[in-house]
């Protein structure tokens, strides 16, 4: 594995100089809490890690491809590092990774009054949450590369990311789109509900959120059947149109 330490200060120090030239490399980031942010603003922060964090030994080492995309289908993972199971048969020029970043998470970031964390450091804002959220994928990247295996609850990955970016825990406790919801609307899966349709009020239950709500509602038309042989119609309704019985 890499054999870099760095101290508390010494990490708080080499963030700071990223966010610098972050700032004034993207087009779209020109603050901690941004309103745009692209895919090649990933890539400016991987060349940035790789020179600040890492000695350039990505640049040094690594001959392969990482495709950086911002997921709006993460929705419980902050961060998400794909690559292909074989990766010690392949030929180091053809290893190519997948690293996602949610999108959800960063958008939700200030929709929620709370402290949020990752990886056991309080993220103060988005770009932090940014920041520590890529940290945990680039170890995943390296261990892959080293290892060819990776595990956040595994101890070479702890030792790996505590060593280089002080990062305690394997964990996030950031927005999500849930919690955005129950925040807002007071509404979470399971919550009784009615909705007016056609000029009337239909009852029903929330079976999943996400940008509307599956509501499932007593049929006895309905195509969808209980262990209790009750017949369901479901319904996708917006939010803002349901109330809470």
């Amino acid at each position: 594995m890499i054999n870099i330490k760095y101290d508390l200060k010494t990490i708080e120090q080499k963030r700071a100089f990223i966010k610098l030239k972050l700032f004034e490399k993207s087009a779209n980031i020109k603050t901690e809490n941004f309103n745009k942010i692209s895919e090649k603003d990933l890539y400016i922060l991987y060349e940035l890690y790789d020179e600040v964090f890492l000695n350039n030994w990505f640049k040094k080492n690594f001959k392969g491809i990482i495709i950086f995309k911002l997921s709006k289908q993460l929705t419980r993972a902050a961060g998400n590092t794909r690559t292909k199971k074989n990766i010690d048969k392949i030929v180091p020029k053809d290893i190519e990774f997948e690293v996602k970043i949610s999108l959800n998470h960063l958008m939700n970031f200030n929709k929620v009054d709370r402290t949020k964390y990752v990886g056991g450091i309080e993220a103060g804002s988005m770009l932090d949450s940014l920041m520590l959220v890529f940290e945990h994928e680039l170890c995943h990247v390296i261990e892959f590369l080293v290892c060819f295996k990776s595990s956040c609850k595994k101890k070479p990955f702890k030792d790996l990311i505590l060593n280089l970016f002080g990062q305690s825990e394997s964990t996030h406790e950031l927005i999500s789109v849930k919690e955005v919801n129950l925040n807002k609307y007071g509404l979470k899966p399971g919550d009784s509900v009615k909705f007016l349709y056609d000029g009337k009020y239909i009852n029903g239950f929330i079976q999943r959120i996400n940008k509307r709500a599956t509501v499932m509602c007593l049929d006895n038309s309905g195509n969808y059947i209980d262990k209790s042989g009750r017949h369901y119609r479901k319904y996708y309704v917006s939010l803002e149109f349901l109330m809470k019985i």
